[in-house]
């Protein structure tokens, strides 16, 4: 059970640290076991944030358009 739990929280830090460079994300919350760790002004139509997670982050993609390289392969 905890290598398990250790793998997820490497994954989460991987993908935090892809999604952090997108325009829309205001904060990652640094809980490694929140929920909905990224507050998001996307979705919130307007500059207060909602807290989303990160699988939201992933099929949105706009973390893409940083030019960091991240592409899906």
């Amino acid at each position: 059970m905890d290598e398990l739990l250790r793998s997820r929280l490497e994954m989460e830090s991987i993908t935090t640290d892809m999604v952090k460079h997108c325009s829309y994300c205001v904060m990652i919350s640094p809980d490694p076991l929140h929920r909905t760790p990224v507050y998001c002004i996307k979705y919130s139509g307007s500059n207060t944030p909602i807290l989303v997670n990160l699988a939201t982050c992933l099929t949105c993609g706009d973390f893409k358009k940083c030019g960091l390289g991240f592409e899906q392969s």
